[in-house]
């Protein structure tokens, strides 16, 4: 029952409509081949015999036509018909082969995201009007504490800006604030009369934009891979980390 219970396990991950990797096709056949000489005792008797010789501290002849030659060069090690068996997968191989199976669907889910932020970039903007407060009413918060400029506005908005970009936001004036159509990533700020743009914001449409370029570019390739199950596992990683900085960007990047 042990026998039929490890076969049926490692049937499930290895079996060529389970798994369309070429390592699993051989390792099922050769599942396949230590199942059979498991389950009949004759052979199985026969294999536990060829391995205590094996491992015996002087060999002798297993057959009676096999005779006991002093020279090792002249000694059979093995039976006629001998097949060494099958190599068994580790755990973390198997857990490798399994978390394989959704390498597509990850891939896929990293192109689709890609796409709805490009779509997202390409439609007109969004543009708001909010009035430039006093300086006196920022809220120090654990993003600007090391920020000597900050653009407050009167719905409560904090942006950092430099030295340069200061007199061009004067208290009063009215800034316009640009985000994205569908999910109101922030773009740029814009002073009164377009005399001065901040763009150089924190944001996945500005500084990190090279976040969903890398995304898509590692998901393209993820499609792609067919061979080495360590590799396209380490591969699925990689996918996984960029899409969740990703999505930090990207919850940083909302107005």
């Amino acid at each position: 029952m042990e026998v039929k219970r490890a076969y049926r396990r490692l049937a499930v991950v290895f079996h060529p409509d389970k798994n369309r990797s070429t390592e699993a096709s051989a390792l099922f056949q050769e599942i396949n081949e230590a199942h059979q000489v498991l389950s009949d005792p004759e052979l199985r008797e026969r294999y536990d015999l060829l391995l205590r010789q094996n491992f015996a501290p002087a060999p002798a002849p297993l057959t009676s036509d096999q005779p006991y030659h002093r020279d090792p060069a002249y000694r059979r090690r093995h039976a006629p018909g001998y097949r060494p068996p099958p190599p068994q997968p580790s755990e973390r191989l198997l857990m490798m082969i399994h978390f394989l199976k959704y390498l597509r669907l990850i891939s896929f889910a990293g192109i689709a995201w890609c796409s709805i932020l490009a779509l997202d970039y390409m439609l007109p903007n969004r543009v708001r009007t909010e009035k430039v407060v006093s300086e006196s009413n920022r809220v120090i918060s654990w993003q600007f504490h090391h920020v000597p400029y900050v653009l407050v506005t009167d719905k409560g908005h904090q942006f950092p800006i430099n030295a340069s970009g200061v007199d061009f936001f004067p208290v009063g004036s009215e800034a316009e604030i640009i985000t994205s159509r569908i999910l109101d990533l922030l773009i740029k700020i814009e002073a009164p009369g377009k005399k001065y743009s901040l763009d150089s914001l924190a944001t996945v449409y500005s500084n990190f934009l090279f976040v969903p370029i890398v995304l898509l570019v590692l998901s393209v390739i993820g499609l792609t891979l067919k061979k080495g199950i360590e590799f396209r596992f380490s591969f699925a990683i990689a996918i996984l980390t960029v899409m969740f900085f990703n999505l930090i960007f990207l919850l940083f990047s909302i107005l």
